[in-house]
């Protein structure tokens, strides 16, 4: 799980939550899709962002949580699923990331 920590129109930065397991971490280079909840409007409801993306940087200080750097391909507008936002690996592994 993670918080945007930042956003531009063409990357994204993520602060993760918690301690992850060893060999956990993205990989610089590997494509991933993530979601991330919008506020809720009372016009449209619940909505995400879903965006295709390509990490650029892993870091980790010490003691502190890893954050994943992003570059943006493309992105959509959706519903929200009931379940929470998640990080897809090309080769079909989930990694669970809240917004």
């Amino acid at each position: 799980m993670g918080v945007t920590e930042n956003m531009s129109r063409g990357d994204v930065l993520v602060l993760l939550d918690g301690e992850p397991e060893a060999g956990e971490l993205p990989a610089i280079g590997d494509s991933l899709v993530v979601e991330i909840d919008l506020p809720e409007n009372h016009i449209f409801g619940r909505k995400c962002m879903q965006c295709q993306t390509t990490v650029v940087r892993v870091s980790k200080a010490d003691g502190g949580a890893p954050r994943i750097a992003l570059r943006i391909h493309k992105m959509r507008f959706q519903t929200c699923s009931r379940q929470p936002a998640a990080f897809h690996r090309a080769k079909a592994e989930i990694r669970q990331l809240l917004m």
